[in-house]
């Protein structure tokens, strides 16, 4: 048996001198057995033992560390010669092959067992290997028997796919996602479930064909782990309140729809730092957005509203007090608990997924102020792309969920008049 993977080797007496840690290369692990002997050893094939570095395991064996196998590492300890193996794996092929090991250190292994029984192995050849990245343009290029397990980069472009493969749902490596430019109405809830992914670009799309209840996807591990989303060119006449969910989001990209509003809470994505919406028909910002420390933000061609003049602040009444049912869901959007399907009824979902939130970023339902005021986009990002100049206010719709945040709201307005 042989598997693909990599592999640092380190001596225990110059390791010990030089306290550097090894560096792991590409390498062929393989257990065989002699053919006119019942003795058994591992071949090592890298770039430094590229004929093959033979441990024999009867009595050689120091130890086997497998605390981590989960993650697909362990590390094997011989006595002659004095090396660590420290081996990085897929998991499920570094089970099998540390099973086989244990079968045979326990001589309860069979020729059956081992398939090669000859020390002639050699190792895997470069065609041989897994794809770690795949790019398919045409629909002849298509897999027919799905897609491997190893891939962490996938590109389908241009083939008019009119849905989301099922089987990309399995690949657990994927870091980066591409289905731009082909007829895609919705995105399956399954998708959430990928532990890895980073990229998204679901650009040139029909996802403005979705339902308010088609966007589930942008939950679970996308929560935590999404880090680039672009949902350009998709005929999108708003962006679903979900996207609050995608708390790591750093750059967001919502170019050439026909965007009226922004959810309320877009401002809680603290970790944004490029976004763009030109060419849309915004007319007004949220005011959570406020809270974001943009890089650069491009607001081109869109239908803004004249700016709204800075009044007297005339102070209501005291609000009165929230639910019980209000506060405990502030409570919960605050601490950025997870809410998954499943976990509470759909109506408390709802309830949550579509709470406003006041320009201090806390999240409000049915008791708050609200107030429009102007933004001068330059404090809230280093660099403003816009069609109207480079000192650009826009009007922003305020939510406040104390009185105490609409005092220092127009406290600082007043700090800050418009400048015309």
């Amino acid at each position: 048996m042989k598997i693909l993977c990599n592999v640092s080797v380190a001596n225990r007496l110059l390791f010990s001198l030089s306290n550097k840690p090894p560096k792991h290369t590409k390498s062929t692990l393989a257990l065989c057995k002699h053919p006119k002997s019942e003795e058994f050893c591992i071949i090592l094939f890298s770039g430094q033992y590229k004929n093959g570095n033979k441990y024999s395991l009867k009595g050689n064996i120091k130890q086997v560390l497998t605390k981590f196998v989960n993650e697909g590492k362990c590390t094997i300890q011989f006595h002659k010669p004095e090396h660590d193996l420290y081996i990085q794996c897929d998991v499920i092929q570094l089970k099998g092959f540390l099973h086989l090991l244990k079968r045979a250190l326990e001589n309860k292994i069979t020729d059956k067992d081992l398939k090669v029984c000859s020390m002639s192995v050699m190792p895997v050849k470069p065609k041989d290997v897994a794809p770690t990245k795949l790019v398919i343009t045409k629909r002849s290029e298509y897999p027919g028997t799905g897609f491997p397990r190893t891939l962490e980069e996938l590109r389908i472009n241009d083939i008019r796919r009119c849905g989301v493969d099922q089987g990309i749902m399995n690949l657990t490596k994927l870091k980066i996602l591409d289905l731009s430019n082909n007829c895609i109405e919705y995105v399956p809830n399954d998708l959430s479930n990928l532990p890895s992914l980073k990229e998204l670009n679901l650009g040139h799309n029909l996802l403005g064909k979705c339902t308010l209840k088609q966007w589930g996807w942008m939950d679970g591990y996308l929560s935590k782990n999404l880090l680039s989303l672009d949902m350009s060119y998709n005929e999108l006449s708003y962006v679903p309140n979900q996207i609050n969910k995608l708390h790591k989001l750093t750059t967001l990209n919502l170019n050439n729809n026909t965007i009226k509003t922004l959810p309320m809470g877009i401002g809680n994505l603290r970790s944004l730092k490029i976004f763009s919406a030109a060419n849309n028909a915004l007319v007004i910002l949220p005011g959570s957005i406020k809270k974001l420390r943009l890089y650069s933000i491009d607001l081109s061609n869109n239908n803004f509203e004249q700016c709204v003049p800075n009044g007297v602040a005339v102070f209501p009444k005291p609000l009165p007090v929230c639910s019980l049912k209000e506060y405990a869901s502030r409570k919960v959007l605050g601490a950025r608990l997870p809410y998954p399907a499943g976990t509470l009824p759909l109506t408390l979902i709802d309830y949550l997924d579509n709470a406003m939130y006041c320009v201090c970023g806390k999240a409000c339902f049915s008791v708050f102020l609200r107030n429009s005021q102007n933004l001068l986009l330059g404090t809230i990002a280093d660099s403003v792309s816009s069609s109207v100049g480079d000192l650009v206010y826009v009007p922003i719709d305020c939510y406040f969920c104390s009185l105490r945040c609409f005092s220092f709201s127009f406290q600082n307005r007043a700090r800050n008049p418009i400048v015309r």
